[in-house]
């Protein structure tokens, strides 16, 4: 199940986008979208528990706040949630990256902008470790881990307790536990795997999902009421353990950010310690740009998660240029900071290094 959510004060506008993503997603099972008209609207429904979308449509300008304030408090309360902003403003592109920013749309957008966005977001889903797939009876299933509440055992068959549903899969509750032991979730019983941010009560020998009573068992008593204890509880208020989403995954990552001109609003993500050749030529370059100054090869960049650099060798005819009109050597090293502008032959295209 995906919940995608849209956040603009424009209603017209909210119609609109609700059409074209519900054109988009035919063919795309367990899916669901909700509207809010303004951030205050979005805030209340984190703060109550109810805000369950995993990506959010939303403006940069909205009234009363600007939309970064509401993706700074998303990021803060619900990191399992990315973003992809649809604004008529072209100033924050470099400030939304920092806010589980998957995409920068301009207004007006097309249903081809925004199939594309929601497809390439799906794609990296399906190769998410934040979800877990399971088959039954010949049908798979994606199952986002930070909507499961409790896993139970029968002998070989599981039952994966979810927000919404009950799903099934034929395997040992020792595999599913070493799937999910970085997760946060904790083993209470030969038969009994919970999430630890579902609790909402517990005692010695019980712990309790929503109106849900699991048992601890002895052999996991002491680590369990370690994990509890440490991590809090007052009354039924649940625990808050850090979800990850997939911007989250992304984390140790770079970023390559179009501020201006043609690709405004492109948002390449970097592999640490990962060389990738940028240029004209698609049956060389990892990233293509397309523009007349850019050389087939154009240069190679490599982003060094250990110490926050990006190491760019320029091999263009054209120029590599950095924060203006330094141009780069052809063929030497140099080690740019994030925050760097750098522009591939042509200067009008800027990109910012993230």
């Amino acid at each position: 199940m995906i919940t995608i959510g849209i956040c603009d004060n424009d209603p017209v506008f909210c119609d609109h986008l609700y059409d074209m993503i519900c054109h988009s997603m035919i063919g795309v099972d367990d899916w669901d979208i909700g509207i809010f008209h303004n951030g205050a609207g979005m805030k209340r429904a984190i703060d109550n528990g109810t805000f369950q979308c995993q990506l959010v449509f939303m403006d940069v300008l909205l009234d009363g706040e600007t939309g970064l304030e509401t993706a700074k408090y998303i990021c803060d309360h619900c990191s399992y949630t990315d973003l992809i902003f649809v604004t008529a403003s072209d100033k924050h592109v470099y400030e939304c990256f920092y806010y589980h920013a998957f995409a920068y749309l301009l207004k007006p957008v097309s249903e081809e902008d925004i199939a594309r966005e929601l497809q390439r977001y799906l794609q990296k889903l399906n190769h998410s470790s934040q979800y877990l797939l399971i088959t039954y009876k010949g049908v798979t299933h994606q199952i986002p881990i930070h909507s499961i509440l409790y896993i139970e055992s029968n002998l070989r068959k599981i039952a994966i307790h979810t927000q919404q549903a009950t799903y099934y899969c034929y395997q040992k509750l020792n595999v599913m536990a070493e799937k999910l032991k970085n997760r946060g979730f904790v083993r209470c019983h030969q038969s009994y795997l919970f999430a630890l941010d579902k609790v909402t009560n517990y005692s010695n020998v019980h712990v309790y999902i929503q109106d849900v009573q699991l048992p601890i068992s002895n052999r996991y008593q002491a680590k369990v009421q370690e994990l509890l204890d440490r991590t809090g509880i007052r009354g039924n208020e649940q625990f808050h353990v850090p979800r990850a989403g997939l911007n989250e995954e992304q984390t140790d990552c770079g970023a390559l950010i179009c501020i201006r001109d043609a690709y405004l609003g492109s948002i390449i993500r970097i592999c640490p310690e990962q060389e990738i050749m940028i240029g004209r030529d698609g049956s060389v370059a990892d990233m293509i740009i397309n523009l007349p100054l850019v050389s087939r090869c154009h240069c190679t960049l490599i982003y060094h998660c250990g110490i926050m650099r990006y190491e760019v060798m320029d091999r263009s005819s054209n120029g590599t240029f950095v924060d203006g009109n330094k141009r780069l050597l052809k063929n030497e090293t140099y080690l740019l900071k994030p925050g760097s502008e750098i522009c591939f032959g042509d200067k009008e295209t800027v990109y910012k290094l993230g």
